[in-house]
């Protein structure tokens, strides 16, 4: 019809729509690990980079490198009451606070990007984390919301429910 056979056509159909949905789409599973989800574009690319600077953080026990990636307005439910809501100063002090806890020891999130949705200047990622700390594993389903104020992406809230653990590809 144009000039190129069907074949290519349909191969290359298959190959934009199979590997264009498996690197940054999840919805089916844990989600793609977010060391390896491919952003589609710099708003996504920034607001990864958000998620990641958190985990860090976390792992390094560093308060100022998490809250780097909070917006001054933040809020986000305590981690032992899922019914209270911190604002930025609780969210470092709850940090501060497990920093110090011996018993916390290794840290480390394990964050699986499920979904992103992005509508102008503000995001929702839902992520299936595991959480190692206090010496056992700990599995949350999260929801990340994000605003863009003065073309920069902060994190304004962090809210999240206790998920049985999920299953890895």
């Amino acid at each position: 019809m144009w000039g190129i056979p069907i074949t290519e056509v349909l191969t290359g159909f298959f190959i934009v729509t199979f590997i264009g949905v498996s690197v940054g789409s999840a919805d089916h599973g844990p989600g793609v690990p977010v060391s390896q989800y491919v952003s589609r574009n710099s708003d996504e690319a920034s607001i990864i980079q958000l998620i990641r600077t958190v985990g860090e953080g976390w792992a390094r026990k560093d308060v100022d490198h998490i809250m780097s990636a909070y917006a001054p307005d933040a809020t986000q439910r305590t981690w032992n009451d899922p019914n209270v809501m911190i604002n930025y100063e609780g969210i470092r002090n709850e940090a501060l606070g497990a920093f110090r806890d011996p018993k916390i020891g290794r840290v480390q999130f394990d964050d699986w990007i499920h979904r992103i949705y992005i509508v102008n200047s503000s995001a929702v990622v839902e992520i299936n984390q595991r959480f190692h700390g206090w010496g056992n594993d700990h599995y949350y389903r999260d929801f990340w919301m994000f605003a863009r104020r003065q073309g920069r992406w902060q994190l304004v809230r962090y809210d999240y429910e206790p998920q049985p653990p999920f299953l890895e590809r």
